[in-house]
């Protein structure tokens, strides 16, 4: 464990920590607190649990040049565990690597444990076991944000246009059935007037030649 007044003449500076293995962080230092510092790395803050800080390496550039992060404002808390109850209902990553790590959103935390859903599953991680926890993860949210968008949205259109378009072939099926019908209507009200007025000549042409030849 790394002492207290090791942090604090790091404030502000690019940093290493726990330089070999999973683990390692790099990152600007901007936040020192009872038994965790925050930095401001590319995956977003990282908060880093004091207790499992084996080495810390300062950059060559004794100041930030900026290039790795651009976290301003972290959490300020009392303690790693009183940081995890203002981080519950959060998407975060759980360690750097390796098998201890894990990616899911804080349900709770316990006196010993935390409790992460995990493809709505409840998974118990034992806080000793917690080493990092990095908030954030904004370029993986925005891509998993567009995919999503442009998925519901191609959905979406491609539903209604189906929709649109079946609807207005059945109304303009409606409409060619409607018309056939009012022409075959039409069409047979023609023929029966005109058959009706042929049989009516018909008739009255019997008739006028009835009388002449009979009489």
């Amino acid at each position: 464990m790394a002492e207290h007044s090791t942090f604090k003449s790091l404030i502000g500076s690019e940093v290493k920590i726990n330089g070999r293995g999973p683990d390692a962080i790099t990152g600007k230092l901007i936040g020192i607190h009872s038994n965790y510092v925050a930095l401001s790395t590319e995956d977003g803050a990282v908060y880093v649990n004091t207790s499992h800080v084996k080495s810390i390496l300062q950059s060559p550039n004794q100041k930030s040049s900026g290039t790795i992060g651009s976290v301003t404002t972290h959490i300020k808390a009392s303690s790693f565990n009183d940081l995890l109850q203002e981080l519950r209902h959060t998407f975060v990553k759980i360690n750097r690597g390796g098998q201890e790590k894990l990616e899911g959103i804080i349900s709770d935390v316990t006196s010993d444990h935390l409790i992460v859903i995990i493809n709505n599953e409840l998974i118990r991680v034992p806080l000793f076991q917690i080493k990092s926890v990095t908030v954030g993860l904004k370029s993986r949210g925005v891509k998993s944000g567009n995919k999503n968008g442009k998925a519901s949205g191609n959905a979406t259109a491609k539903s209604g246009g189906n929709v649109n378009n079946k609807s207005s072939r059945s109304h303009t099926n409606r409409s060619d059935l409607s018309d056939r019908s009012d022409r075959s209507d039409r069409s047979d009200r023609s023929n029966r007037s005109h058959r009706s007025g042929n049989h009516s000549e018909k008739s009255q042409g019997f008739n006028l030649w009835k009388d002449p030849f009979f009489t």
